[in-house]
């Protein structure tokens, strides 16, 4: 089969690897019919986390049953399914605490040593470890191309929504109009709060503020800080979301919050450092959450149900869809903020 693999920092290629198969009673093998390329898959396509050259690249994909092992229980050959990107054992106590992204066993798609070595789901056929775990059945009615944000992307940002903690009237800042800023934006609004801000320096991307009824903020024209304290009595953003996942998204997060406020951060990091004045975060009476990996199998119940219902569209964020052998101008595109997202079709 086909499959997009990293070559070296800034390369990726199509190869022609080995078709995957069932190797243990729990698998399932699915025809990829979308993948997606994410945000998180730039650190490796950049050399930022470790890949050797023919492993597999992305972790986000839907598609259908193939082939079940004979321990698999709630999926079918024929079912059409979304995979979760984060691949948990569904046994340990923190899958059993709903903390799924932090299993015992975790790994993640197409992440080589960083994730479990697991192949990647940019490729026409893909291995699924405890698929009665990590699939979830795509409801009639919901096309291939939106359930495969449920994979991840969108379901982050239900998450984030959740760990936002809001109980009505709260002016909250969402750092980052990429797919995962815009998600969470979307999975805010139901929540109520009096004002979502969505910062940005991309007029393009600040653009898709209207599908979640954010307020966009161009951070290149106005100061962040000064933008927020004029609408909120010069107290502060109540919760900010990092949905990028940079020192330099962190650091706005912490200008903008209130004191007392919180921050969730749910963009991804890696080696990257900052110097905390942790007198300072103490004096304001910060609440920061990291977020970790999504427990996608505790949210993509919610994420499904907003795109049933219509609450959560993430539809305009696709700027690109590509065939497998268009994967590099596709990480082209996407690493210089040309595409909002990019979604492969084998």
């Amino acid at each position: 089969m086909r499959a997009v693999v990293f070559v070296e920092a800034g390369r990726v290629r199509i190869d022609d690897v080995a078709d995957p198969a069932i190797e243990t009673g729990g698998d399932a093998v699915i025809r990829v019919t979308r993948a997606g390329i994410c945000g998180s898959d730039l650190h490796l396509f950049h050399g930022k986390a470790p890949l050797y050259e023919g492993e597999g690249m992305g972790h986000e994909a839907v598609g259908v049953i193939e082939s079940i092992g004979g321990q698999v229980r709630s999926a079918n050959v024929g079912d059409r399914v979304v995979v979760s990107f984060t691949v948990a054992c569904g046994s340990c106590w923190f899958c059993a605490a709903g903390q799924t992204g932090l299993c015992e066993e975790a790994a993640i798609f197409g992440t080589g040593m960083f994730g479990g070595s697991l192949p990647g789901a940019q490729a026409e056929r893909l291995r699924v470890p405890h698929a009665d775990v990590n699939l979830r059945k795509v409801p009639d009615g919901i096309d291939d191309e939106r359930a495969l944000f449920v994979s991840d992307v969108l379901t982050t940002g239900v998450y984030a929504a959740d760990l936002a903690g809001l109980t009505g009237g709260e002016t909250v800042a969402v750092i980052g109009a990429g797919p995962v800023g815009v998600a969470c934006a979307q999975a805010l609004a139901a929540a109520g709060p009096a004002a979502v801000f969505l910062l940005d320096r991309d007029p393009t991307r600040l653009a898709f503020a209207a599908t979640s009824g954010a307020t966009p903020i161009h951070v290149e024209k106005h100061n962040p800080q000064m933008a927020l304290a004029e609408v909120t009595g010069d107290r502060g953003a109540d919760v900010v979301i990092d949905a990028v996942g940079s020192p330099a998204a962190f650091t706005t997060a912490l200008d903008v919050v209130r004191r007392g406020g919180r921050v969730v951060v749910v963009g991804l990091y890696a080696g990257e450092t900052v110097e905390a004045q942790l007198g300072v975060y103490w004096s304001r009476g910060l609440d920061l959450r990291f977020a970790g990996p999504c427990p996608v199998h505790t949210y993509w119940d919610r994420a499904m149900r907003g795109l049933a219902d219509g609450s959560l569209d993430p539809s305009p964020l696709v700027s690109h869809r590509l065939g497998l052998d268009e994967a590099q101008r596709g990480y082209e595109l996407f690493a210089s903020r040309a595409a909002t997202k990019v979604v492969l079709v084998p």
